[in-house]
């Protein structure tokens, strides 16, 4: 038996999550000042600012490694992972979504960045690994 709306759900989350970082990263002014003391320094900004970029570049990066292994079919039927991926993205936007229009704390993006970037996209390098390098079948 096989579930066929996994594949589309992931793909529409990945792509909203990818969005959704991109514009964060156009618009980190606000959140970034959410940082900050009142009194802020021009240092505090840019060092602020640099980890915020540096979050979100990773993000970014993360993303796009798992876009490129589902798009090229290395994980596309893969139930358990795209279920991991399908929760963790749609968790991602709508969090991201929130941390745009409320300008939340920056420091809170490393929250969202651990548990809805970081542990997909490390499913997403066993998935590759297992497939490609171990040439089993997932």
């Amino acid at each position: 038996m096989r579930v066929t709306g996994l594949i589309p759900a992931r793909f529409l989350t990945l792509t909203s999550h990818l969005v959704i970082l991109i514009t964060v990263l156009l618009a980190r002014e606000e959140n970034v000042k959410a940082c900050l003391p009142h009194n802020y320094s021009a240092a505090e900004y840019s060092r602020r600012e640099g980890e915020f970029l540096g979050g979100l570049i990773a993000g970014v990066g993360l993303t796009a490694i798992e876009i490129i292994g589902f798009m090229t079919g290395v994980s596309m039927f893969t139930g358990l992972a795209s279920l991991i991926s399908i929760a963790c993205h749609c968790g991602a936007s709508v969090s991201l979504a929130y941390m745009v229009v409320d300008s939340w704390d920056c420091r809170l993006y490393w929250w969202i960045f651990g548990l809805t970037s970081v542990i997909p996209a490390l499913i997403e390098v066993g998935v590759m690994i297992s497939v490609l390098m171990l040439k089993k079948n997932v």
